[in-house]
C-alpha cells in the first residue's frame, strides 16, 4: 500500500508542475490586462488552482491536510451550503417582488404620485413613470452622452463579428433623477438594479500596451453597451418618500434598498424577464439545499 501511495505521488508531480506553470502564466497575463476586463470566473478558477496546490504540498509530505475530523468538515460544508442557499433564495424573492410590481401594476406618472403624496395619500411601493435625468453627464465608449453606462469593448473580429474582449468599462452619475412634467425625485440606485437594452456601437480601442500599437493608427473596436440617456422614458420600481430637504422627494426600494430602474421601449415587458430570473434563483437555492441535506445526512 505504501508503495502504491508513493507511486501515486510521483505520478502526480508532473500535474503539480503544470499547475505551477499555469499560475505563472495567469499572473503574467492578468497583470497586463485592465482590471475591468478580467473575467471573474478566470480569477476564481486560478484561485481554486492555487488553493489546490497549497493543499497538495502537505499531501506529498504524508501529513494530514486538516487537523479536524472529516465529520466536522462535512457538517461545516453542509451548513455553508444552507447559508448560501438562503442568500440565493432571498435574492430571488427580491427579484420576484420587483417582477410582480412590474407585471401587476400600471405605471403611475410621477406628477400624479407627488400630488397624491402632498394630499396625504402616499402611493407606497409601486411603478413610477417619468424621464431619466442626471446632474452630471458622462460619455460612453460609443460616444453617447448618458447618465450611466456599462460597456464591454471588443476587438472587431472576422466579418465584423465580436472579437476578443479588450476592456470592461462602467461609470455612473452620482445622482439620478426621475423627472415628470412639474416634479422630480432622486432615485436611490445600485449598478445591479439598472436595466437597459444593449446596443452595439463603434468606438476606438483602449490604449495599447505595445510600442507598435502606440505608434500605429488607433484600432477600431465595437462596444456592447447599456446606456441611460437623459430624457429617455424610464420606469422606477420603488417607494416614494420625502427627500432630505423640504419640497424634495426620493424613490427607494423597500427598507431603503436601491430602486429598480428600467429603460427602453420594452420596459413594460421586463417583468417577465425578472420573473424567469427569480425562478432561476429559486432553482439554484433548491439545488444547494439538496446538496446540503445530502452532506449532512452522511454524518447522522
Amino acid at each position: 500500500m505504501g508503495v502504491d501511495l508513493d507511486l501515486g505521488r510521483v505520478l502526480l508531480l508532473p500535474l503539480c508542475g503544470v499547475g505551477l506553470a499555469l499560475l505563472l502564466w495567469a499572473t503574467f497575463n492578468l497583470g497586463r490586462t485592465p482590471s475591468g476586463a478580467r473575467p471573474r470566473w478566470m480569477l476564481a478558477g486560478f484561485g481554486a488552482l492555487a488553493l489546490g496546490l497549497v493543499l497538495f504540498v502537505p499531501w506529498m509530505r504524508g501529513t494530514a491536510l486538516v487537523p479536524v475530523s472529516p465529520d466536522v468538515l462535512v457538517k461545516a460544508l453542509g451548513g455553508g451550503l444552507l447559508v448560501l442557499a438562503a442568500g440565493v433564495s432571498a435574492r430571488g424573492a427580491r427579484v420576484r417582488l420587483r417582477a410582480d410590481a412590474l407585471r401587476g401594476a400600471a405605471p403611475m406618472p410621477l406628477d400624479e404620485a407627488v400630488a397624491a403624496f402632498r394630499e396625504g395619500r402616499p402611493p407606497g411601493f409601486g411603478v413610477y413613470r417619468g424621464r431619466l435625468e442626471c446632474l452630471e453627464t458622462l460619455t460612453s465608449p460609443g460616444g453617447v452622452p448618458c447618465a450611466f453606462y456599462d460597456a464591454a469593448v471588443h476587438a472587431v473580429g472576422a466579418r465584423g463579428h465580436k472579437g476578443p474582449l479588450l476592456s470592461r468599462e462602467r461609470a455612473y452619475s452620482p445622482v439620478l433623477l426621475l423627472k415628470g412634467e412639474r416634479t422630480s425625485a432622486a432615485v436611490g440606485f445600485a449598478p445591479s438594479a439598472l436595466l437597459a437594452p444593449v446596443a452595439v456601437r463603434r468606438c476606438v480601442a483602449p490604449p495599447a500596451l505595445t510600442q507598435a500599437e502606440l505608434l500605429g493608427e488607433p484600432a477600431q473596436a465595437l462596444s456592447w453597451e447599456r446606456v441611460g440617456v437623459p430624457g429617455e422614458a424610464c420606469l422606477v420600481v420603488g417607494e416614494l418618500s420625502r427627500g432630505p430637504c423640504d419640497g424634495t422627494y426620493a424613490l427607494r426600494g423597500r427598507g431603503g434598498r436601491p430602486a429598480l430602474v428600467v429603460l427602453g421601449e420594452g420596459a413594460t415587458g421586463t417583468g417577465g424577464v425578472l420573473s424567469r430570473r427569480a425562478w432561476r434563483h429559486f432553482a439554484a437555492a433548491g439545488a444547494l439545499s439538496l446538496a446540503a441535506v445530502f452532506m449532512l445526512a452522511r454524518t447522522l
